[in-house]
């Protein structure tokens, strides 16, 4: 009998918990580039793509920290 995995919850949380896995790094990669524009000359456009960045980077962590929480949830069902 074959088991349709899509289907199962196992392959489920798998496949949430890749996806939180990948919005982390993700998340890191952009933490990563906004603070690697530290690196430039201060200026007020420095401070502006920084701050930029930071903002992308922060959303990113909460979209995962979000998805995270979803999958621990419906694992705790």
């Amino acid at each position: 009998m074959a088991i349709n995995e899509s289907a199962s919850p196992h392959a489920t949380n798998l496949k949430s918990i890749s996806h939180s896995r990948a919005l982390f790094f993700e998340a890191d990669r952009l933490n990563d580039q906004a603070y690697t524009l530290l690196n430039e000359p201060v200026s007020a456009q420095t401070i502006h793509k920084f701050s930029d960045a930071k903002k992308r980077a922060d959303e990113k962590y909460r979209q995962a920290w979000q998805e995270w929480l979803h999958t621990r949830d419906k694992n705790n069902r």
